[in-house]
């Protein structure tokens, strides 16, 4: 697959920035500290097989499940960009985004 630029909407990051806040807060333990790492591993590595996520739930995106948390993303073929658009923690709403 060729090289896509990625980017992430403001409302994505700050859904990675509570996410991080949430599973680093103090006394939150080994085992959540590695989630966010496995997290962050994710959105570096799945850009390169965009095509293998699902297709999400409204139309046009794509979501991956990691660690009970979907990132869901748009592909533009013709620009060649992925854009990051939400990323939802276990049992939040996704009727939204």
């Amino acid at each position: 697959m060729p090289d896509y630029s990625v980017f992430f909407s403001a409302r994505a990051r700050r859904n990675l920035n509570a996410a991080q806040r949430f599973l680093t807060q103090p006394g939150s333990g080994l085992k959540a500290r590695l989630k966010i790492i496995r997290i962050g591993r994710a959105l570096t590595e799945h850009w390169f097989r965009l095509d293998r996520w699902p297709v999400g739930d409204h139309s046009g995106v794509r979501q991956r499940l990691v660690e009970g948390h979907v990132i869901v993303y748009r592909i533009d073929e013709s620009a060649m960009h992925v854009r990051g658009i939400r990323v939802f923690g276990p049992f939040q709403g996704r009727s939204t985004l």
